[in-house]
């Protein structure tokens, strides 16, 4: 996608949620419904959050599958391709 087209998606994007956020403020109206949306929000965004200790625990584990991996045939259930890079890109 060339740097115009990225222009024009990201100014579409940003108009998009401008009209989503007034529609959401006159669709709401007093600030006590406001109040009740913004609750709501922030507690399914805690609801959703991972700890960063967790997020560690996965790419630990990740890291030593891919080495069990590249190690020997069957030595993971993560399948993995033993590949070599030959020389870098220059584009």
């Amino acid at each position: 996608m060339g740097k115009v087209a990225v222009g024009v998606a990201v100014g579409v994007a940003v108009v998009a949620c401008a009209v989503a956020g007034m529609v959401v403020g006159r669709r709401v109206g007093s600030r006590r419904k406001w109040k009740r949306v913004v609750r709501v929000l922030k507690e399914l965004e805690e609801g959703c959050e991972t700890p960063v200790g967790r997020l560690r625990q996965v790419v630990d584990a990740m890291a030593v599958e891919m080495h069990a991996g590249l190690a020997s045939e069957g030595g993971s259930k993560l399948k993995m391709l033993l590949t070599f890079v030959d020389h870098l890109p220059t584009g």
